[in-house]
């Protein structure tokens, strides 16, 4: 289902900035899903289901309880229950990702396909240097906007500068019909009169495409390896591809090289990322005895 704006919220009502700036100051731990991010890529849990700050795992939950980012934040926290109910929420994260790129993946690959999953972006500042991306195009999302995006499709995040672009998301789950109002609480203020745009890329002959494979055919073996993932993983924010093309040229490239062991590991990062994967399995980009 493509992205779209559900919503804007006036953030004007709510001074984040000190908020913001705690959460920027908080050292980053290790996390789920860690190595498919480059650069600083920061997710702090403000509610969960233990109310533990260092529990990053996503799980269902009756109970979405505060973490102690969210004790420490008294703006952000107010902004949240005045919007947002809690009745069908599982989680709530502060992302941060500053100089860096998260490589395209589908989330919820290894849950259940009967519980309905929905997952919403709000920006809390603007960055002209931050996109999104996913199966249907590039897009950007400024602050006080509340996005739905759909984590069982391939997407990709990426911060080409150096500033700060701290989101929320927050995970819903449904288990009957519901509609996307259903998550705004009883005092929310919400603009609905709002327009979802994309990203206007540049188109890419299928020439360059070529050159790009066998260029990196030339140089892929176990020590790129990880570096060519994250390189080839930018091309689609500026030109008009698939999202998850990336693993396609490096399969070939694989095959060009005749390596069987490069061809073995971008088979199986393609499989774990955007295929399918275990409930706990992990995969680790630089790990060549697995």
């Amino acid at each position: 289902m493509p992205p779209r704006i559900i919503g804007k919220i006036d953030l004007r009502d709510y001074n984040l900035t000190r908020d913001i700036e705690h959460l920027n100051s908080v050292t980053k731990q290790p996390e789920e899903y860690d190595e498919f991010g480059q650069g600083h890529w920061k997710n702090l849990s403000i509610y969960n289901a233990s109310g533990d700050a260092s529990d990053t795992q996503y799980r269902s939950t009756d109970h979405c309880l505060p973490t102690e980012h969210a004790l420490a934040c008294l703006h952000l926290r107010e902004f949240i229950h005045t919007h947002f109910k809690f009745d069908n929420l599982q989680m709530v994260r502060a992302r941060s990702l500053v100089d860096g790129l998260v490589i395209p993946h589908r989330d919820f690959v290894e849950l259940g396909q009967k519980t309905k999953y929905f997952r919403v972006f709000v920006a809390l500042e603007d960055n002209d240097e931050s996109f999104h991306s996913d199966e249907h195009g590039v897009f950007q999302m400024r602050a006080g906007e509340v996005w739905y995006l759909d984590a069982g499709i391939s997407h990709a995040a990426v911060n080409f500068g150096l500033h700060s672009r701290m989101f929320l998301c927050l995970d819903f789950m449904f288990e009957d019909a519901f509609v996307d109002t259903d998550i705004f609480g009883a005092q929310a203020a919400i603009d609905f009169d709002c327009h979802t745009t994309y990203i206007e890329r540049q188109p890419l002959h299928t020439t360059h495409v070529s050159e790009i494979i066998s260029a990196t055919s030339k140089i892929i073996n176990r020590h790129t390896f990880k570096d060519i993932v994250f390189a080839l993983s930018k091309y689609h924010f500026i030109y008009d591809l698939p999202v998850s093309s990336c693993y396609d040229w490096i399969i070939s490239a694989a095959r060009q090289a005749d390596n069987l062991e490069i061809i073995d590991k971008a088979v199986g990062l393609r499989r774990y990322l955007i295929e399918q994967r275990d409930i706990g399995q992990r995969y680790a980009i630089n790990d060549w005895n697995a």
